[in-house]
């Protein structure tokens, strides 16, 4: 708004001085070589001034424009990324309910890969998100991913005590995991695609 007032002021103060400088020109028409060489030296400073102040004003709208592209393309950066932790954890829980092999290795493997998505999303801001679904769906992959973590881990303690790896359960959360995981994403992804 300030923008377009300001350049509202530069026109009309331009209009203004180029009517000025036109009527008195009107009233006292150069008569000599001389006046008409004053005269050609005023137009050309009124033009060249002008000239300098649709320059600036061109080059701040630019600037603003950029700077509008740039917070608009972090957002969607910032969209973006969250996106891919969220789809991370449901495919983790995909992943481990339909898990064939089920060694001790494969739950620590699993375990570890778990952890690294969990602590990804524990860095996360959900200040900086600016819609509902996308804290939403950030809150539930957060929970879903570090009672998963926690359900391999122990799944992984037992098969280290030698009473078995307990992998229905592990599964069967996994499969709770995945279709709580799974709504608020949709409904996220498709919340980005429809701003974009």
């Amino acid at each position: 708004m300030k923008s377009k007032l300001e350049s509202a002021a530069v026109y009309g103060a331009a209009v203004l001085i180029c009517g000025t400088l036109i009527g008195i020109f009107a009233a006292y028409p150069p008569v000599t070589p001389g006046d008409w060489a004053a005269w050609a030296q005023a137009f050309g400073a009124i033009a060249a001034i002008a000239l300098g102040l649709w320059a600036v004003q061109r080059q701040h709208r630019l600037e603003i424009l950029r700077q509008v592209e740039a917070t608009a393309a972090a957002r969607r950066s910032q969209h973006q990324s969250a996106l891919l932790l969220i789809d991370a954890v449901y495919k983790m829980a995909e992943k481990v309910k339909s898990h064939a092999d089920e060694s001790a290795l494969d739950l620590l493997h699993l375990s570890l890969e778990a952890e690294g998505i969990t602590s990804a999303l524990a860095t996360v801001d959900h200040l900086r998100f600016d819609t509902q679904r996308a804290i939403d769906a950030l809150l539930v992959a957060q929970a879903s991913s570090r009672k998963l973590l926690a359900h391999l881990q122990r799944a992984y303690d037992l098969s280290l005590d030698g009473r078995g790896h307990k992998w229905a359960p592990v599964k069967e959360f996994a499969e709770q995991v995945s279709a709580a995981v799974k709504g608020p994403m949709e409904a996220y992804r498709g919340e980005l695609v429809g701003d974009e």
